[in-house]
């Protein structure tokens, strides 16, 4: 019976997560991972303030739950003070730990004979890995890394960067989905959250938040590269600039023998599997059609007659001009503008290639 009873006991210690200074040693229970080893020997010694901020830094960029550091202060009294400053400052101002961090304890005690200090960290259970976290040096970079996550439909993205502002992110990823539509088959809404939310160095957590699933998304991205691929195919490599781009208008226009003109979340897919789209749909997907075949056209956008409107600018041996897919539908055969004829447009002129300019 005593033996039992002894048997109860231990095991109600050892499942109750206490933590006890044994033989010199501090043994812990460190939450939210399976414990793989035991802590007993120290990881690093801290003798300053600044060699105590710098172990949290890194304990904290590492992803690091639990720590023991060796105190060579004259005092531990000296050791704890800066301790519990390094931790207000390191809380407040890393943008790792602003990110990540949901608190930091710390216990005083002894390791092998010698002073320490054991600390443990505790991360939010809705942050990526730190140790994932990109590092990006420059605007381009970040919008790289921008759009590697929305070609895969991903949710969002986090990074860390330095001393470049506060870049547009929502107008960069706008940027992207209107030169690739292919790739995004659906613009995300975005959200921007920096941590913290000034400073020259910050962690930039963006969450794209789409209508439609991630897996749909996918199988349209497939479905519009085999369109893609065969509007590639209709395409003579050998024809003149204009020629390769009428091939491209009417491998559009003989798609459907009648386009439903409508607005779609998933603009290039409807289009070209249901024949669904507006002037928006026609504009960048015929953009990044010629893109595919080493074409020169950009999506302008501005206003026909008052109304918000998409169009294309071109490029034919070395001379600009004006497409309106939807228009030339219309008028039932390919054909461009110079600047002057685009009556009752507007645009900013400063941002697109003045058409009918010989490029020098």
């Amino acid at each position: 019976m005593k033996k039992s009873v002894i048997l109860i006991i231990v095991l109600c210690l050892l499942l109750s997560g206490c933590s006890n200074w044994l033989n010199g040693n501090y043994s812990s229970v460190v939450p939210h991972t399976e414990p793989n080893e035991q802590i007993n020997t120290p990881s690093a010694s801290i003798a300053n303030y600044f060699q105590t901020k710098l172990e949290l830094i890194s304990m904290v960029k590492n992803g690091t739950e639990s720590a023991v550091l060796t105190i060579l202060y004259p005092s531990d009294k000296d050791a704890e003070a800066d301790m519990i400053k390094a931790i207000d400052e390191v809380c407040r101002t890393d943008p790792y730990a602003v990110y990540a961090v949901q608190g930091i304890r710390y216990e005083l005690g002894t390791s092998s004979g010698q002073s320490a200090i054991h600390v443990q960290i505790t991360y939010r259970q809705n942050r990526v890995d730190v140790k994932t976290i990109h590092a990006v040096k420059d605007v381009e970079e970040a919008k790289l890394l921008i759009a590697e996550q929305l070609d895969a439909c991903s949710s969002g993205v986090v990074f860390y960067c330095e001393s470049w502002g506060q870049p547009d992110y929502a107008q960069i990823v706008a940027d992207y989905a209107l030169k690739n539509p292919h790739q995004v088959i659906e613009e995300p809404e975005v959200t921007v959250n920096s941590y913290p939310e000034r400073g020259m160095k910050q962690i930039v957590e963006l969450k794209f938040t789409y209508q439609t699933s991630r897996d749909s998304l996918r199988v349209m991205q497939s479905h519009v590269a085999v369109v893609f691929n065969s509007a590639e195919q209709s395409v003579d490599p050998a024809a003149s600039e204009m020629e390769r781009h009428e091939q491209l208008y009417n491998f559009l226009m003989n798609r459907y023998s009648s386009y439903e003109i409508s607005t779609s979340i998933t603009p290039a897919y409807s289009l070209l599997r249901h024949g669904v789209g507006d002037e928006r749909a026609f504009a960048t997907v015929y953009a990044a059609m010629c893109g595919r075949v080493g074409l020169n056209c950009e999506v302008v956008t501005g206003t026909r007659d008052g109304k918000l409107w998409t169009w294309n600018v071109i490029e034919m041996d070395g001379i600009y001009y004006h497409l309106d897919v939807l228009r030339s539908r219309e008028a039932g055969q390919f054909h461009t503008y110079t600047g002057e004829e685009m009556t009752g447009y507007v645009w900013d002129y400063s941002l697109y290639p003045f058409a009918r300019e010989k490029i020098s």
